[in-house]
Formats: structure tokens, sequence, C-alpha cells
């Protein structure tokens, strides 16, 4: 199994080659010109021209392997690999072609408080009686 970690769901583009198709593990529906896995409710897959929807963890590999001789290889997109280490086993066991792109933790400055927020903050909690 191969592990990419990417910045980005932007990054990801960079990424895609010809003939990839995309198995979304994120929370987010990732729109992307790749081909994506669709599962339905009753766990049918199929390939589709759009964005790629989340799916469940409870994936079953096997329902994708009649689209694999349409694929290249496939490229599982998760925000943390323990979502999506089951059906990876799998797609090893299954012999199919793919790789896993983890999604970069980023902590961006502007989810912090600033000096006016902190403020703000301390007021309403002296307003509050807390302080």
């Amino acid at each position: 199994m191969n592990i990419q970690t990417i910045a980005s769901i932007d990054a990801l583009t960079d990424f895609l080659q010809d003939g990839d198709a995309l198995v979304n593990f994120t929370s987010e529906a990732i729109a992307s010109l790749t081909p994506a896995i669709s599962i339905s409710q009753d766990g049918t897959a199929r390939l589709i021209n759009g964005p790629a929807y989340p799916v469940d963890s409870e994936v079953d590999a096997k329902a994708i392997i009649p689209l694999v001789a349409d694929i290249g290889r496939l490229v599982v997109v998760s925000d943390g690999i323990d979502k999506s280490a089951e059906f990876v086993a799998q797609l090893s066991t299954q012999k199919i072609s793919h790789v896993v792109c983890v999604l970069e933790q980023i902590c961006e400055a502007d989810a912090f408080m600033d000096e006016d927020d902190s403020e703000a903050v301390a007021e309403r909690l002296r307003q509050l009686g807390y302080i």
C-alpha cells in the first residue's frame, strides 16, 4: 500500500492521473474531473462523473471488483488513516491497485482568537459573573 500525505483537496488535483477513480472517506464531497466510486445504500458500486461523495466506513471492497476493469487505480482520500483502514486492507487482499491520500491537518492562524476576541470573551464572562 502506498500512502501519500497531501496538504489539501486542491493538491489532490496535481496528484491524480488518467485512469484514476476516487473513493472519498472524508466528511465532505470532493469536486474533481476524475471519476468517483459511488456506493448506494444497498452496497452496489458504480463509477460516476461528478463529485466524489463521502462513503460509509463499512464499504465492502468486493462491491467495486466489477468496476476494476475500467479503472487504472483507486485513489482513497481520507482525513484520517483509521477511517479507511479496513477498506484499504480489503483492496490489498483483492490485489486492486490503489493509493491512499491522507489530508494533512493544517491549523490556520485565523482559527484562533485575536486580542479583540479575547477581550470580548473576557468582558462577557465578567458580565455573567464568572470573572
